[in-house]
């Protein structure tokens, strides 16, 4: 099965496969980044995500509209833009983020007076409609964290990081970033200061993941380690910090040995996991919300929504009169929650997964 390492829906392109844009565009372009990062204090993440929709959009403007100067903007050109995402099938979540970046760059060009202010009055995305997390049951897990080979070094670090990124809840652009001063594996904590917003945050590290990540540490790390190596914990063959477009392909192909659905596993599903078993067993949202790094509640909120999902579904599956349904012509479609909500959540993160 071959495995593109990255999603089609919403990722960036990189700068080889995309189309030029004018010259006449990009100053403007590369003043409201450094404006993004320097004046608003954005992640370089979320920077790198703004160039490539603005990006994007200048390019098509300059296609379908000979668009050479932004004074030449129209707010036709705008809707034309967001047909065209329709048109590319972006997802709901994808096309509203990709329009808050325009709604973003339009106002800075309205500030700087290169359009005028109405212009970026009315520019509306669609409707964010907020998805369920999709999130793996803790016998997948176990399988999936199991998939590398602990016989070799790819194997122990590969699994050190899926290890962490349940344990803890991390992103992958976090785990990637984590250097050696950052983990404490003698306390069982990590310092992540690469989140959104450049927030500091200790996060604890369960059993089972102080565990892969001390045999990694100890037997696998030097085998990566090369000349130009500085001090981050995850390391490429070339010796340099893991890009997270190998973690997410890595994943991937994790999956697939385990027998799971590769499609269905995108990059923060162990995150996800992480969370919603964590609520499943008692957790206080507030402290889910901590160590995920939400700035706010609402964020957190969401996995709320899972687990009651569940509940319903354990309803319908062994309730006598929700079976009843069934009979009557109401067919339920279900699957079988994997963790009962009395599992304790230390339980979750140290000892359930990868023991």
């Amino acid at each position: 099965m071959n495995i593109s390492p990255l999603s089609q829906d919403g990722t960036l392109i990189p700068h080889d496969e995309r189309k030029s844009l004018p010259l006449t565009l990009k100053d403007t372009v590369d003043s409201y980044l450094s404006w993004v990062e320097l004046e608003k204090g954005r992640s370089k993440n979320t920077v790198l995500g703004y160039e490539n929709d603005v990006s994007q959009f200048g390019e098509y403007l300059s296609e379908a509209f000979s668009l050479s100067d932004w004074h030449q903007l129209k707010p036709e050109f705008i809707e034309g833009w967001q047909a065209e995402l329709t048109r590319k099938n972006y997802s709901n979540a994808s096309a509203a983020r990709k329009m808050t970046a325009i709604r973003s760059f339009v106002r800075f060009m309205a500030h700087e007076g290169i359009i005028s202010a109405q212009s970026a009055d009315n520019i509306h995305g669609p409707k964010l409609i907020r998805k369920l997390p999709n999130t793996l049951s803790v016998e997948d897990l176990n399988t999936l964290l199991k998939a590398p080979d602990a016989t070799s070094a790819q194997g122990l670090r590969d699994r050190a990081i899926m290890e962490l990124a349940y344990s803890s809840g991390l992103r992958v652009s976090e785990i990637c970033a984590i250097r050696l001063e950052d983990a404490n594996i003698d306390e069982g904590v990590v310092r992540v200061v690469s989140g959104k917003g450049s927030k500091d945050r200790l996060v604890p590290i369960g059993r089972a993941a102080i565990k892969a990540l001390n045999r990694y540490v100890t037997l696998g790390r030097q085998a990566f380690v090369k000349k130009q190596t500085g001090s981050f914990i995850f390391l490429s063959a070339r010796g340099r910090s893991i890009s997270r477009k190998t973690v997410w392909h890595l994943i991937k192909v994790y999956a697939v040995k385990a027998g799971l659905d590769a499609h269905k596993i995108k990059p923060h599903i162990l995150r996800h996991s992480f969370a919603t078993h964590l609520l499943a067993g008692g957790a206080d949202l507030r402290v889910i919300q901590e160590m995920l790094g939400h700035a706010d509640i609402a964020t957190t909120q969401i996995y709320t929504k899972v687990d009651a999902s569940r509940l319903m579904e354990e309803h319908a599956q062994f309730h006598p009169r929700s079976r009843l349904s069934k009979r009557i012509g109401k067919p339920i479609t279900m699957h079988h929650a994997q963790q009962g909500a009395d599992t304790p959540a230390s339980a979750l993160t140290d000892a359930t997964v990868g023991a």
